[in-house]
């Protein structure tokens, strides 16, 4: 009560069901802190396994879709530009980068069909999910193509087709034997496949920082060295867009029987040859006056990134 007999504003405020904190009138009644949005939204939906599941589609669907869009478009001839074997090796190569480091702690960042098939088989993929990671990867591909259709004048386009099979169309070259182009493809993708199971590797859970980086140039130079022999796919989704929408399918199935057959074979031979588990010993010095504690760590199978 005021000195001059009249409610002070505290308590004015106290009447009409708000205290004071800091001079702020507030309600008596605040919002439960469970029923806050981003408490129910990380606790009742982004943490249940059906939105991690729809999380990893839009990953991969949108990272495939950054690949094309981004991919082909270094691979256009147009705005006054003139592509080269190297330029579209290096913008393919650093547009992986983009998509891991953006969608790599998300889904793993596959952005391949081939990728998934032998997650799958190293044992870091249940098969609902390369199910759901194809369908993701293919769809992803066709529309990042067709956007890019979309804003890029035709006439680009036309000029491909009639100067070869397509802006960013995979085939062989002409001197290449049905069962060379094969080979290649089969060679190449199982250089990337063997790179990424390198990656899996327990031994290598602490060094996976320069991932991106690394990918990118791995991509690079071996786009750069196929390129002109098969296109350097190694990855069906990236093959299947600019054919459909090109209406050109000169050879495509050399694309969806080389790749894959890398991707489960090689998977194999590293998973049963090459791979190891780590059991390291790691010794703590405490404080000078303690003695020294040996601490066992095991490697959790899973490195931190999912799946390159």
């Amino acid at each position: 009560m005021a000195h001059n007999g009249l409610p002070n504003e505290d308590q004015q405020r106290e009447n009409r069901g708000e205290s004071s904190t800091n001079g702020m009138s507030q309600a008596a009644k605040p919002v439960r802190q469970g029923w806050q949005f981003d408490t129910v939204w990380h606790a009742k939906v982004a943490n249940s396994a059906p939105f991690d599941a729809f999380s990893k589609f839009l990953g991969e669907f949108f990272g495939t879709a950054t690949l094309m869009f981004l991919g082909c478009m270094g691979c256009l001839d147009g705005f006054d530009n003139v592509t080269s074997n190297f330029s579209r090796g290096l913008i393919f190569g650093f547009t992986v980068m983009v998509v891991i480091i953006t969608f790599g702690v998300v889904s793993g960042a596959h952005i391949n069909p081939v990728v998934s098939i032998a997650a799958y088989i190293y044992g870091d993929l249940s098969f609902t999910m390369v199910i759901l990671y194809f369908v993701a990867q293919f769809s992803g591909a066709l529309c990042g193509y067709g956007l890019l259709m979309g804003v890029a004048p035709q006439s680009y386009f036309d000029e491909a087709l009639v100067d070869g099979h397509g802006s960013c169309v995979t085939a062989p070259h002409a001197s290449l034997t049905t069962g060379s182009a094969l080979a290649i493809e089969f060679i190449v993708t199982g250089i990337l496949i063997w790179a990424c199971c390198g990656v899996w590797d327990p031994r290598n859970a602490q060094h996976q920082d320069s991932v991106p980086l690394k990918f990118a140039l791995l991509v690079a130079s071996i786009s750069v060295a196929a390129g002109p022999a098969t296109g350097a796919s190694m990855n069906p989704a990236r093959t299947l867009a600019p054919s459909i929408w090109n209406n050109s399918y000169h050879k495509i199935w050399i694309y969806f029987v080389g790749p894959p057959l890398a991707g489960v074979i090689m998977p194999i031979v590293y998973k049963y040859v090459f791979r190891k588990e780590v059991h390291e010993r790691i010794t703590t010095q405490q404080e000078p006056q303690r003695e020294q504690v040996c601490v066992c760590v095991v490697h959790n199978s899973e490195p931190p990134l999912e799946k390159v």
